[in-house]
């Protein structure tokens, strides 16, 4: 395998986010990743807690590809799909499921999250950081969220081997970016939606929807349909029920 990242390994961090946001100043575009046996101060989307303890897997890769912005989505399509492809691997099970935006579940609880965070110039994604944590051994609530781990299912799982699949993963579709499968990726996350049946009730930053699934679309874009029968895709967003 190409050696496509620069790596770090700490027993403790802060944040594995921040640590690449801060070694991104002095990068010269190198793609960096670091791997953290415990991460402090751990957050997701919108500044929520991300807890975790020793044993289960912290980790961050600073990417640096051009994206245009109307592709924005497919960072989170791909990166999705990698955890649900690696997560399978691991368990030989195949009901790890995909809860927009950010999150993988299982047997209805939460095991494993997602941080993007992204660095624009103009119309285009210069870089991106992708913070990912999993539930190897500990199942932490956090509010209404209910948590399951690895160990929960009867997996055995080692964080560094996890992180270096991922980070294999992640290698693998970078270096081939423009030949993905976009049709693949998002039939893969559609079969594989967290409580696709239910109506949905999605809040963005310009709209409030409640309608029931159709898709994930090879954007990345989470597809809708109200009551009216009117689509609605949403690129970023919260599922509120």
């Amino acid at each position: 395998m190409i050696n496509f990242f620069d790596f770090y390994f700490y027993k403790e961090t802060n944040s594995t986010n921040d640590f690449l946001k801060e070694k991104r100043k002095y990068s010269k575009n190198r793609n960096l990743a670091i791997f953290s046996e415990y991460q402090k101060l751990g957050r997701g989307r919108s500044g929520n807690i991300w807890r975790s303890k020793k044993g289960d897997l912290t980790c961050s890769f600073l990417i640096n590809k051009k994206i245009n912005i109307s592709n924005l989505g497919r960072i989170n399509l791909i990166i999705s799909n990698i955890l649900i492809i690696v997560l399978n691997k691991l368990s030989n099970k195949t009901d790890f499921k995909f809860k927009w935006p950010n999150d993988i579940f299982i047997k209805s609880r939460k095991v494993s999250g997602i941080l993007i965070e992204n660095y624009l110039y103009k119309k285009n994604i210069e870089s991106f950081i992708v913070g990912i944590g999993i539930n190897c051994v500990s199942s932490p609530t956090i509010k209404k969220n209910r948590a399951i781990c690895l160990r929960d299912l009867g997996v055995n799982s080692c964080p560094l081997n996890l992180f270096f699949q991922i980070s294999n993963e992640i290698t693998k579709f970078f270096l081939g970016y423009e030949k993905i499968n976009y049709s693949l990726l998002s039939k893969r996350l559609t079969k594989n939606f967290y409580n696709k049946k239910s109506e949905i009730h999605i809040k963005s930053n310009t709209k409030e929807i409640r309608g029931l699934f159709k898709e994930i679309n090879s954007n990345g874009e989470l597809v809708i349909e109200s009551d009216d029968k009117t689509i609605h895709k949403f690129v970023y967003g919260e599922i509120l029920t």
